[in-house]
C-alpha cells in the first residue's frame, strides 16, 4: 500500500499502531484481500498466545497470529488512541 521504510516487529506493536498489511505473508497471503489495499491497519490489540505466536486484532477486521520476530511496515501511530 505504502511507501513506508520503517519497519516493527510484532512484538513491538501497540495498540494504535498503523501498519501495512497488504501481501502480508500471514494477514494476506494470497494478495487477494481488498481490506488492507488502499488502508493502513490499526492494530486495537496484541496479545501473546504462545513464545511463537502473538495474536494481534486489527480494529474493525479481525485477528491474525504472527511470529514475535515477524517485521511489518509502519506507518506511525494512530492519534486517536492514547500512548
Amino acid at each position: 500500500m505504502s511507501q513506508t521504510t520503517e519497519t516493527r516487529a510484532v512484538r513491538d506493536l501497540k495498540p494504535g499502531d498503523m501498519i501495512d498489511l497488504a501481501g502480508d505473508k500471514y494477514a494476506d497471503p494470497d494478495t487477494q484481500s481488498v481490506m488492507f489495499e488502499c488502508e493502513y491497519a490499526v492494530v486495537a490489540d496484541v496479545t501473546p498466545e504462545t513464545p511463537e505466536c502473538i495474536a494481534i486484532d486489527i480494529e474493525g477486521v479481525d485477528v491474525f497470529g504472527f511470529p514475535p520476530d515477524h517485521l511489518v511496515p509502519y506507518a506511525g501511530h494512530d492519534p486517536g488512541y492514547d500512548d
